[in-house]
């Protein structure tokens, strides 16, 4: 025990009744009790604490503040606090319960320290209200365990204090089986060498961020096998120490499909490239030969065979057409990051000065909104596409297009309608498709466009529907929602 200091017992000794009041307006409960553990004193902060009226506790034994299975053993703790008087704190490592007037029970924490007066040696009991702590380490605790993503723990020596059943899970351990274990055993051998130094600056630094970002980052199984992940460091204070949060998210999923995509893009390009090589050369020599044969016959041959002659130039034509739009379908899994800003309607006449609209349908443009930032070949394909497609199936000799924008939060809406046939219901899931067509009298198509044009609206970050009919039993809309602002797809290579 410390001795008092002079300026401690002049205070005293001046001044009993500042400490007086001083003992009965602190913010924190205290008590005083004797060898018997009777209540000596008590200050407000306490009664009101535990619900008593004031002057109510002096006298009675001190269990009538503790829950009561801490009453029997408290009498033989406090024996044996009073045979070795030292400061400490009560019931340490276990959470302690006080017992309101009222009855109910309710966490707290209490501080012991020896008090030597006239009476004997008494003891001064700090008690601390934990109710509000413990919610809010409830709460916490709740949120952690329900958080769809790998949550852990890490003290700064590098230790798990608590891991979620997600991350656990996704790593072949109870949670349990985590605790206390050295984090160093989740990472492969190769990483476990600068895993201490990078941790270590990591603790210096305190900044919420990625862990390892622009490199491969994987996490060792319980199997032995490695999984791909994405980590994000926080400091967080937990259990009275600042430690290290990290979220882990099990991206396996994620890089299959990944890979799966880019082996697919890769395996169309490839294809079409070859197919355009080797179909390209025989159609130039078919097309070759129907020339030297008109060029042979010099108008001589009769007119069964020019048409057929006709026919089949029509038709290496269209093939030499198929060729181009499979190519270009290839290409528009590839994201532009040739950003620009777009004034929609000065596009759309760019796109109809180049693509005129058909004799006898008029254009009605309603594109009054702010430009907005996309990259315009993408924009412009996906457009004329659908300009295109509203003037070739039209069935009337007059008719109208309508072109309109809207801006909806962080999307450019724009809507293509027209009041033609429409496409019937069993066809309008097919016509997105590669080859396929709203009917099967639709000899000139090639069944690319709408397919061309859902690619490259999906690979840029938007969407397309089709909406038929669309105004008293006729027409379609085709919607395209293109996003406003710049945006990274996760499958876009970063570098």
């Amino acid at each position: 025990m410390h001795s008092p200091t002079p300026s401690s017992v002049a205070v005293e000794s001046a001044h009993p009744e500042l400490l007086a009041q001083a003992f009965a307006a602190a913010p924190n409960g205290f008590v005083v009790i004797d060898e018997a553990g009777t209540i000596v004193v008590v200050n407000r902060a306490l009664e009101a604490l535990f619900g008593h009226a004031p002057g109510t506790l002096v006298g009675q034994p001190v269990e009538v503040l503790l829950a009561p299975e801490l009453a029997p053993r408290h009498r033989a703790l406090r024996q044996e606090f009073f045979a070795q008087p030292a400061p400490r704190a009560m019931g340490a490592g276990r959470l302690l319960h006080g017992r309101h007037a009222d009855g109910h029970e309710f966490p707290v924490e209490i501080g012991l320290n020896p008090l030597p007066s006239a009476q004997g040696l008494l003891v001064l009991g700090s008690v601390v209200d934990l109710s509000e702590r413990t919610a809010l380490e409830g709460a916490f605790h709740g949120l952690f365990e329900a958080s769809p993503f790998g949550l852990l723990i890490v003290d700064d020596e590098g230790f798990i204090a608590l891991a979620n059943r997600v991350l656990a899970g996704s790593l072949g351990y109870a949670p349990q089986a985590l605790v206390g274990k050295p984090l160093h055993e989740l990472l492969p051998p190769r990483y476990r060498g600068r895993h201490a130094a990078l941790m270590t600056g990591y603790q210096g630094s305190g900044e919420s961020r990625m862990m390892g970002r622009g490199r491969d980052l994987t996490a060792l199984h319980a199997d032995g096998t490695e999984v791909p992940v994405e980590i994000g460091l926080s400091r967080v204070r937990w259990q009275r120490r600042t430690m290290t949060l990290a979220a882990v998210s099990d991206i396996s999923q994620r890089k299959r499909l990944d890979s799966e995509l880019r082996q697919a893009n890769a395996n169309l390009e490839e294809f079409t490239y070859v197919a355009s090589h080797d179909l390209r050369s025989p159609l130039r020599g078919v097309a070759d030969l129907v020339e030297w044969i008109v060029d042979d016959l010099a108008g001589t041959e009769p007119e069964s065979v020019r048409r057929n002659l006709e026919r089949v130039r029509q038709r290496v034509q269209r093939m030499e057409r198929l060729i181009d739009e499979l190519l270009s379908y290839a290409r528009a899994g590839r994201v532009a990051r040739d950003y620009a800003p777009i004034e929609l309607e000065a596009l759309v006449r760019s796109i109809v000065e180049l693509q005129p609209m058909r004799d006898g349908l008029r254009l009605e443009l309603d594109l009054a909104v702010e430009p907005f930032l996309a990259t315009r070949t993408p924009l412009e394909t996906a457009l004329r596409n659908l300009l295109g497609n509203a003037c070739k199936h039209h069935d009337r000799a007059s008719g109208q297009v309508r072109v309109s924008a809207v801006h909806d939060d962080n999307w450019c809406v724009i809507s293509v309608a027209d009041d033609g046939p429409g496409v019937p219901p069993a066809a309008q899931q097919r016509v997105f498709k590669l080859f396929q067509t709203a009917t099967s009298a639709e000899r000139g198509s090639t069944g690319i466009g709408l397919a061309l044009t859902k690619r490259l609206t999906e690979a840029h970050g938007g969407t397309v529907e089709l909406v038929s009919p669309w105004a008293e039993g006729r027409g379609a809309c085709f919607r395209l929602r293109w996003p406003r602002f710049p945006r990274r797809t996760h499958d876009e290579d970063p570098r």
